[in-house]
This record gives C-alpha cells, sequence and structure tokens, in this order.
C-alpha cells in the first residue's frame, strides 16, 4: 500500500508542477494559439466567420475530436500535470465520463467510434490480415456516423488521421476530407483532399502537423457557415497527437522544462492524491505498483535525462493540441454555432509503452528528423498517463481502455462540470449521435445490408439518468474481456480468466477468479455468445490469416509479461 499523501504535501506538489484547475479554466478559448500566442478574440479579419442568425434553428453540429495514444488522465480536468486550459473549459462547461472504453488500438477505436460496430463487425479486428474481420479495412457491412448524417440532411467534414484502410474518408460519406497519411510531424508530402494529393508548395513554411490540421478543420467550417449557414454539419478532428514520434516546436518543449525532474514514480503518487481530491476516481482505490504494468523504478533508471526530455516533447504535443483546439473552438464560438454543437473528446487508447528501448541517447527527441525507432517515452510514462490503472496500449486492462470523454453541449445539456461515472463504450457513441440528431440507422446502405448497431446511446448517463449498459466487450490480439454492472472479467492472451469488482477495485490489484467462480463461468459464457456474434475469431484461428507487418512486438504488445511482478503464470 502506497503513502497517503497530507493534504499540505498534496497542495505543495499540486502547485509545483503547475498542473491545471478545473475552476482556473474561465480564461478565453486560444490560450496559447500558434496563431494567437497572447489568446483572446483574434484580429478583425484574420479566422472571422459570420455569425448564425438567432432565429435560425436547426438540429445540433457534431464535433468529435479525437486524440492519438493519448493517456486516461494526462490532461488538467482529469488530474494530469499537462496544461490543457481549453479541454479543461470545455469540461467545466459540460460533462465527463470517469468510466468510458476504447478499444485500445488505434484503427480497431476508430472503426468502432465510426461504425457504432465491434471492431471485428467492420471489418478491422486488428492491424494483419486479409480475411473477414481482419482486412485491415471497413467493409461494406457498416456504415460510418458521416454516411449516416449525410444521408439525413448533414454537411459532413474531416481533417487528420483516417488509418482505417484504403478507401479515403471521402469513400465513407465525408463531403470533404484533409487526410494526413503519415505521422510525422514535419512532413509535408502525404496530405491529401478527397484522394488528391495537396501541393507541398501551398504548405506553410511553418507546418507543423498539429497546427495544419487545425488551420483545414477551421477552413473546412468557415466555409460551411458562409456558403450553408442553414445546414448542421459534423466534423471529425481526428489529431495525431501525441502518437510517436515525439516532435514538438522548441517554444511548446521549452514549457516543460523540469516539469518532471522528480520521476514517475512521485508525480503518480502526487497525481492519485489529486484525481481521488477531485472525485475523478473513488477514494478507496489503491495504486499499483509501477512493476505491474512492466515500469521500473525511477531511481534505478538509467538514462534520465534522455527520459526527461521524452516526457517533455510528450507533454508538449499534447499542449500543443490544447492550443489548436482553443483555435477550433472560437471558431465555433465566433459563428454562434457553439451552444448548437454536441462537441465530444475522447482517445483511441491507452498510454503508448511500445518503442521502450532507447537505441541512441545522443539522438534527442523533438525536432524534424526524430525518428520513434530510437524509442518512446518508455513504460514509466505511459503508466503515469494512465494514472491510476495498471497497463498500455493494446491491453484490455483498464490502463489500455480507459479513457477520457469530454461532452461539451450547452443547448442540450444544462449541468456543467458534472462527472458521470457509469461505463460506457465506443460503439455507444453512434447510437448517441442518432439519438440527438433525430437519425436512423439503415437496415441497408448501397445495396448493402447492414449489421445492426451494438450501442447504446448515452443521452441518459449524460443527463444523469440511473439507467446502466448492460454488458462491455473487448478483444484485441487475444487480449480480451466483458464487464457487467461491477464485475470485469480480463486476460491477456494465453493467460487465465482473472475477475475484478470494479467498484471497489477499480484498479484491478485483486483478483476474485477463484473465490467467484460462478460469476467468471457467467460472465465467460456471455464473452463467448459475443465472440461468435461479432465475428471474433480465437488467437490460433486468426493467426492462420495474419499476412501483415509483424515488427516483432507480437501479436500481445511490446511488454514481455512474464517481466512483470505478480503476473499470471500460463
Amino acid at each position: 500500500m502506497n503513502k497517503k499523501l497530507s493534504r499540505r504535501q498534496f497542495m505543495i506538489g499540486l502547485g509545483a508542477i503547475g498542473g491545471t484547475v478545473l475552476a482556473a479554466s474561465a480564461a478565453s478559448w486560444l490560450l496559447r494559439s500558434p496563431s494567437n500566442p497572447g489568446g483572446g478574440a483574434l484580429p478583425a479579419g484574420e479566422g472571422s466567420v459570420p455569425q448564425r442568425p438567432a432565429a435560425m434553428n436547426k438540429k445540433p453540429n457534431f464535433v468529435i475530436i479525437l486524440a492519438d495514444d493519448l493517456g486516461y488522465s494526462d490532461i488538467g480536468c482529469y488530474g494530469g500535470q499537462i496544461e490543457t486550459p481549453n479541454l479543461d473549459k470545455l469540461a467545466a462547461g459540460g460533462i465527463r465520463l470517469t468510466q468510458f472504453t476504447n478499444t485500445a488500438r488505434c484503427s480497431p477505436s476508430r472503426a468502432s467510434l465510426l461504425t457504432g460496430l465491434h471492431p471485428h463487425q467492420a471489418g478491422m479486428a486488428h492491424l494483419q490480415g486479409y480475411f473477414g474481420p481482419y482486412t485491415q479495412k471497413l467493409n461494406d457491412s457498416c456504415v460510418t456516423i458521416a454516411e449516416v448524417l449525410k444521408e439525413n440532411g448533414y454537411s459532413t467534414y474531416m481533417s487528420g488521421k483516417w488509418h482505417l484502410g484504403p478507401a479515403f474518408p471521402h469513400q465513407r460519406g465525408f463531403d470533404k476530407a484533409y487526410h494526413y497519411l503519415g505521422v510525422d510531424y514535419y512532413a509535408t508530402e502525404s496530405i491529401s483532399l478527397n484522394g488528391v494529393k495537396v501541393d507541398p508548395k501551398s504548405i506553410s513554411k511553418n507546418y507543423y502537423a498539429t497546427d495544419d490540421m487545425t488551420d483545414k478543420a477551421i477552413g473546412l467550417l468557415e466555409n460551411h457557415m458562409s456558403a450553408t449557414p442553414e445546414k448542421p454539419f459534423f466534423l471529425y478532428m481526428s489529431y495525431t497527437a501525441p502518437h510517436f514520434p515525439l516532435q514538438a516546436r522548441d517554444k511548446d518543449i521549452a514549457k516543460y522544462k523540469g516539469r518532471f525532474d522528480r520521476g514517475w514514480d512521485a508525480l503518480r503518487q502526487e497525481k492519485f492524491a489529486r484525481m481521488k481530491e477531485r472525485g475523478i476516481i473513488d477514494p478507496k482505490w489503491e495504486l499499483p505498483s509501477m512493476n505491474d504494468s512492466g515500469a521500473g523504478d525511477w531511481e534505478k533508471e538509467n538514462s534520465k535525462s534522455w527520459r526527461l526530455r521524452a516526457m517533455e516533447v510528450y507533454a508538449a504535443m499534447v499542449d500543443s493540441m490544447d492550443q489548436n483546439i482553443g483555435r477550433l473552438i472560437q471558431t465555433l464560438e465566433k459563428s454562434g454555432e457553439l451552444d448548437n454543437t454536441f462537441l465530444v473528446f475522447l482517445s483511441d487508447n491507452g498510454g503508448n509503452s511500445e518503442f521502450l528501448n532507447i537505441r541512441d541517447t545522443t539522438k534527442l527527441p523533438g525536432g524534424p528528423g526524430y525518428a520513434e525507432g530510437n524509442g518512446h517515452y518508455g513504460a514509466g510514462w505511459a503508466t503515469l498517463s494512465n494514472t491510476p490503472f495498471r497497463m498500455h496500449k493494446h491491453y484490455i486492462h483498464q490502463g489500455g481502455i480507459a479513457s477520457p470523454f469530454i461532452v461539451h453541449w450547452p443547448a442540450g445539456l444544462k449541468e456543467k462540470g458534472a462527472l458521470r461515472k457509469k461505463p460506457a463504450q465506443l460503439t455507444d457513441v453512434m447510437a448517441t449521435v442518432l439519438e440527438v440528431s433525430g437519425s436512423k440507422y439503415p437496415e441497408q446502405y448501397k445495396g448493402h445490408k447492414i449489421i445492426p448497431a451494438e450501442g447504446t446511446s448515452m443521452l441518459s448517463i449524460l443527463k444523469n439518468d440511473t439507467t446502466s449498459k448492460q454488458y462491455l466487450f473487448w478483444e484485441h490480439e487475444g487480449n480480451c474481456g466483458v464487464r457487467n454492472n461491477n464485475w470485469k472479467l480480463v486476460k491477456f492472451e494465453k493467460y487465465p480468466w482473472e475477475l475484478y469488482d470494479l467498484e471497489k477495485d477499480g484498479t484491478e490489484m485483486h483478483d476474485l477468479a477463484g473465490s467467484q467462480p460462478e460469476v467468471v463461468k457467467r460472465l465467460s459464457d456471455e464473452y463467448e455468445k459475443w465472440t461468435k456474434r461479432a465475428n471474433v475469431l480465437k488467437k490460433e484461428e486468426y493467426m492462420k490469416y495474419w499476412k501483415g507487418k509483424n515488427d516483432g512486438e507480437g501479436p500481445t504488445g511490446p511488454i514481455d509479461l512474464r517481466k512483470i511482478k505478480g503476473a499470471p503464470k500460463a
């Protein structure tokens, strides 16, 4: 059991790291924006958009902002050390879910988010294979949110990362889509608009991907509000940040110099106390050992200076994303559309421990040319990102699937700054959008029969109804789980089932599988039923279709489970 911080120690630590506090987020949108570092209103003629007449009533707009590889508690309003005043302000004016989950990996999460199906049903179960649920592309048995909303009178736009196979976004329902194929934050060669490559010569010499994605999104919204202000719109803002490679602007990196010098152990303890203080997590939960996530003690870290630089760059990438979200929100605010916009912010998976080994300590993260192959921020910082949970991206334990989830919709949700502690998952986003927009999920689309939607609308949760989703299911690369109310059954691929009471033990420290065999059987039976309905193949079956890239890290992800203290035995 970790020693509990006193209130005085907690407050001193909070001040030392400069953590953002939700109540302090009353500052204007655009704090530290790349195009307007001082914040406040833009100069006349810059970023101006026409104001929607007050009498012009229409359906709600939708904006979904997706972060890439962001941990559960990285951002300020979830207790994090990184400054995110714009996200904090959205949270202060909206609602946060504390038990929302993704599918533990990039493409499967994106597929589930956009289709309302489990990724296997949509054809994007993993990142390998060319068969059935493992085709690495969206199939014809699913529809995207963009396709459904477009059929119901919406204009549909996207800017950012797609990662859903060879079909371009405009071929899956988006009227206009800026598609960024690569992940290098300084590479301009792989940007396209509706499948047509954007001329690199037309791109700013000060190009940074997070800024440019936002510029493009703002341009799409400004054009929409000028040409068709009477139509509702859907914007899918899909950032690559803070996914590797670790690249950020010098001014943003400099801001975090020294912020993390006390190491991941101490900062994680402080964040854990802060999250309890703010009601984000239950006070009775325990904090797992760093070793439970394959991370070592900070004091035993041999490359502290390199690791500190990596975390400073990572924080700068998140900070930059928040600055750009501020720019996007101010565009909505100035046009008069913000109150009527159902806006969601979330992450595609937990913090990422891939590329945890440093190949060359003389190659520092930060600027153009840095490649992830030389090392990412590692299991220690990823575990800090996922506080209070254990494990990371790839895994179905909470550290892999827990996501921040902010909803801001002033016209429809009157409660401000509230927390909701009912479980929900990615399949529920489509159902929520359909209910809010008054749209109908199709049985057929373009001559193809569509798989019935899997999700349940979250509107009742957002409005504080007592209704709770009955079952939640996950599977990725053999790692799998099922949740029913407070019970969660979960396992690593090849290992036995573990059972946790998430109400009492939200950090999954006390395995009750041995003492609750009837619960294990009931949930495992439900899981098996789901695998048949959702086209989930067992590991030995899908491996025969594994024809894609194998980077040597194996189907269970980057961590060697044998090295984790207390890991179950095969």
